[in-house]
């Protein structure tokens, strides 16, 4: 059964309850419904064929949402994509997933005009669904017919930041088992609403989609995350969950006022990557189920903990959640490693992605014996609590040790006046140089962060050099974009 029938049940059941919620109008059921029907009658008279493969160049808006159930339902091909990137990685995203077909606003128009493959452009700025007409009974229409849902429904484009990304692809078998593994952790029901508030062309984004449409639930969408309009929404619309990355959740505890009124009932996610100490303390204390998971786009979420009842064992990311789900620890000779030994993270997942789009290589060695291998570096204890140390690539040898750059992050960020900080390595001369950036505040100067380092950090952990920035490059998921900051080095 399709993403578009799973949305259609919720419809036959609660056709007038609110669906979703966005730019402060609300859609129940049967109109969201009703205005996909209207796409998919758009979308065939546009002349779209089911081989073909649309790029949807839209943020969060309901055209997004709308071109994602209708592609469903015809059962094509997408490249979910937001406006933020430049022509030339527009260019190579293109190049790379084969996309012939255009979604998006009227102003990126002329970007499109000069490739020669899109052979179809549908202009959002001109679409009037309300021209469109149905059929009296057009519930009915459209019954449930076969369709492949192994067939490439998503080809996303996680490292587009990096000058090398990766197209991944989603069929809808698995963005519906992780829609029902996401749905059986966090225990959501209809009577639950999430909001979203980071892109729903990224794999959080689409879950956080998925996950009340195909429960019944409502759903809030954030064109763009704002933490006083945030709060706002969580009051208005009686949020009970919610999943944001680190950089939001931090931005969240700033707002000292409206911070004190701040709950959701079902709890919040941390996603993405760790969260300050202090952050996690001042949402515990506030009786929110604090949750952290640990995963990749290639797998979705693979372990779970809720910080907020067991903060004994806070510096884990947790253990599986389902027992179709399982992790091993591989050692460089490719060996199975035992506990509280440190190796490389594989893991065996049901939500699993379909591989690297036209990459059958990559996608091969990507697997160990059904296990993907992640490239991150942890270790499991006795208990099955995984303990993720960083990124296997990022690891820095010096002198024979292995340095995580993580580990030096985490002992600086404890310090309340260092917000943001990152570490990379070099080759200069023949040897490995570590450099330390860090974020720019009015307390803040050089002699404070090169005083931390020397009585906090250990003598093989010390950085050569110390750079205080404005700004972090990040990525579309928000994390710091480490590519971009080897780009500030001068050899």
């Amino acid at each position: 059964m399709s993403l578009f029938y799973l949305l259609k049940l919720q419809t036959l059941k609660n056709p007038t309850k609110t669906a979703i919620v966005i730019d402060e109008k609300k859609y129940s059921y049967h109109e969201l419904l009703k205005l996909v029907h209207k796409m998919i009658i758009l979308f065939k008279k546009s002349g779209i064929k089911k081989n073909d493969i649309i790029l949807i160049f839209e943020n969060n808006t309901l055209f997004h949402i709308l071109s994602l159930f209708t592609i469903s339902y015809l059962n094509i091909t997408s490249v979910p994509l937001g406006t933020g990137y430049t022509f030339q990685q527009v260019k190579k995203f293109l190049k790379i997933t084969d996309a012939n077909c255009i979604i998006g606003n009227v102003n990126y128009s002329k970007i499109f005009n000069k490739f020669k493959q899109i052979k179809i452009f549908i202009n959002t700025d001109k679409i009037r669904l309300t021209k469109i007409k149905l059929k009296q009974n057009y519930l009915n229409n459209h019954k449930l017919r076969k369709i492949d849902l192994k067939k490439n429904y998503i080809i996303s484009m996680t490292s587009g930041s990096t000058s090398d990304p990766k197209p991944l692809i989603y069929s809808q078998k698995t963005k519906i088992t992780r829609y029902k593994l996401f749905k059986k952790l966090y225990k959501i029901d209809k009577s639950d609403t999430i909001i979203i508030t980071c892109p729903i062309a990224t794999s959080l984004g689409m879950r956080l989609l998925f996950l009340p449409l195909l429960t019944g639930a409502k759903c809030i969408i954030m064109r763009k995350f704002n933490p006083n309009l945030y709060f706002d929404y969580i009051q208005k619309h009686n949020v009970t969950f919610s999943a944001l990355v680190p950089s939001q959740i931090d931005e969240l505890v700033l707002q000292s006022k409206k911070f004190e009124n701040f709950y959701l009932k079902k709890g919040l996610v941390s996603a993405s990557s760790k969260l300050f100490e202090s952050t996690k303390k001042k949402i515990i204390n506030k009786k929110i189920n604090l949750f952290e998971m640990y995963g990749a786009a290639e797998v979705g979420t693979i372990t779970n903990i809720n910080l907020t009842k067991n903060k004994v064992k806070s510096k884990s990311v947790g253990k599986i959640y389902d027992k179709k789900i399982s992790i091993k620890i591989l050692s460089d000779a490719e060996e199975y490693l035992p506990k509280n030994k440190v190796g490389e993270i594989i893991c065996k997942t049901p939500g699993k992605f379909e591989g690297y789009f036209k990459l059958k290589d990559l996608t091969k060695n990507a697997f160990y014996k059904g296990y993907f291998k992640t490239g991150d570096i942890g270790y499991l204890d006795k208990n099955e609590n995984l303990f993720y140390l960083g990124r296997k690539k990022n690891v820095i040898k010096r002198s024979g040790i292995n340095i995580y750059p993580e580990d030096i992050e985490g002992i600086l960020l404890k310090n309340k006046s260092i917000k943001e900080v990152a570490v990379i390595s070099i080759v200069k001369n023949s040897s490995t140089e570590i450099i330390l950036f860090v974020k720019k505040e009015r307390s803040l100067t050089y002699n404070l962060v090169r005083n931390v380092c020397l009585k906090k950090l250990s003598t093989f952990q010390l950085p050569n050099e110390i750079k205080l920035i404005s700004k972090f490059p990040k990525t579309s998921s928000q994390k710091i974009d480490k590519q971009k900051l080897k780009k500030l080095i001068k050899y």
